[in-house]
């Protein structure tokens, strides 16, 4: 079946926007996915963030995780990047991968708060507990002492105030 000449603009058009409908439902939905994927890895971060913080207020090393952090925050960026960019797939991939290294974070990050806290506990028994025990122990230590001699010079000097009948 062949196209009348005169019709033949119009069914081209026709054409064009159908193809055009038809995978632009595709292009939205991964356009969709990349952001949610960004807005899930901000997410995700922010809460790292705050874990870190929590862990370094309780006196733990963050540095191992602050560098964790940095790799995600830079996988983010670049996806964000790639997003301004139009590249909605590379940019989901991006922010996927940020989350997956932040997936053992929150558990590392407890960890380390954990330890730092226990450690702190230990500061203070050995520190101030360790102190006080050791400043009785030196108190009752001098007073025995002081008894002892005090015993000693009363008895020797009870022989010295005798007279002597020589």
């Amino acid at each position: 079946m062949l196209i009348n000449p005169r019709k033949r603009p119009f069914f081209l058009i026709a054409l064009l926007l159908f193809i055009v409908s038809a995978f632009l439902p595709l292009a939205r939905a991964d356009q969709t996915d990349a952001a949610a994927a960004i807005a899930s890895a901000k997410d995700q971060i922010l809460i790292c963030y705050q874990a870190a913080k929590e862990a370094e207020g309780a006196g733990a090393n963050i540095t191992a995780l602050v560098a964790v952090l940095n790799d995600a925050g830079t996988l983010l960026s670049r996806a964000e990047f790639a997003y301004s960019i139009s590249d909605f797939g590379t940019a989901r991939d991006l922010a996927i991968q940020s989350q997956s290294i932040l997936g053992v974070f929150i558990s590392e990050a407890n960890t380390s708060k954990e330890t730092a806290t226990q450690h702190r506990n230990q500061d203070f028994l050995i520190n101030v507990v360790g102190s006080i025990a050791g400043t009785f122990a030196v108190i009752v230590a001098g007073f025995v002492a002081w008894r002892f001699l005090k015993k000693k010079y009363e008895t020797a000097g009870a022989h010295t105030s005798e007279p002597s009948n020589v």
